[in-house]
């Protein structure tokens, strides 16, 4: 049933293995390729490609295998990575099983929306009201504390927030635009703006507002500083999962039916 919604044609048996393979990168990108420090902003935690692998198993296998690698490489990641003198919270393991999970559904409710310049609109204006909001929140704030760290806000930082995250949805329109002329030429079964616009849905209920508050009963912190520190990182995931998944759904092309193309 699932295959039929985005055209993959998978065996039983492949699925299995490529279950295996996606925990196994997965885990490589959230805790060897993971950034934890940013001189703008040091309070947050980028993992590059991480979340894009799970979001992609969840299209590519179908949403059961997507919740088996959200969860079993958070951890393995944490049994193979993490210092055993950190304690193992099941509340973080649920922040990736429902992305694995729920993956699948939002992206087969973009595609459902065939009016692209409404995905558009309704991204920009929320993506420029969250900019405006956060660089407000740092300005107006010279110290912001996050896991029992404080971390002072020099002035620097201040300006190069808003700066940051202009340039960063800057990023994100330039490479849609881009990407989307090369898109027309391929069988993918989704549009670089739905592309994105599902991203970014996922990032705002999983990551954001879900995320955050498992994060502050795991953490006991306050759940408004976490989710101002998620949204910061939205502006980084949506690009690179657009440009991520978009990459996946090409390479993946030949487990397609060949006769249906991109609505």
């Amino acid at each position: 049933m699932f295959d039929k919604v985005f055209n993959y044609h998978l065996k039983p048996v492949q699925k299995i293995c490529l279950t295996a393979l996606f925990i196994s990168l997965t885990v490589i990108l959230q805790k060897v390729v993971a950034i934890n420090y940013i001189p703008i902003m040091p309070f947050v935690r980028v993992s590059p490609g991480g979340p894009a692998m799970i979001i992609f198993s969840s299209i590519f296998l179908g949403p059961v295998y997507g919740l088996i690698v959200g969860m079993a490489s958070d951890i393995f990641g944490y049994l193979i990575f993490d210092p055993k003198t950190f304690g193992f919270y099941p509340q973080i393991t649920a922040i990736y099983s429902i992305l694995g999970l729920v993956s699948f559904f939002v992206f087969w409710f973009v595609k459902k929306i065939k009016n692209e310049k409404l995905c558009m609109i309704i991204e920009l204006a929320s993506l420029l009201a969250m900019a405006v909001g956060i660089s407000l929140f740092f300005i107006l704030n010279d110290d912001i504390t996050l896991y029992s760290t404080t971390y002072h806000l020099e002035l620097w930082q201040k300006i190069s927030m808003p700066v940051a995250l202009l340039f960063l949805t800057g990023i994100l329109v330039l490479v849609l635009f881009l990407m989307r002329r090369n898109l027309e030429k391929q069988k993918i079964s989704l549009n670089m703006w739905q592309i994105s616009f599902a991203s970014f849905l996922l990032e705002i209920s999983v990551m954001v507002l879900f995320g955050s508050f498992m994060k502050s009963l795991a953490f006991n912190f306050n759940f408004f500083i976490i989710a101002i520190c998620q949204l910061v990182v939205l502006f980084i995931n949506v690009p690179l999962n657009t440009f991520l998944i978009y990459t996946f759904m090409r390479l993946t092309r030949r487990f397609q039916n060949n006769e249906i193309v991109r609505q």
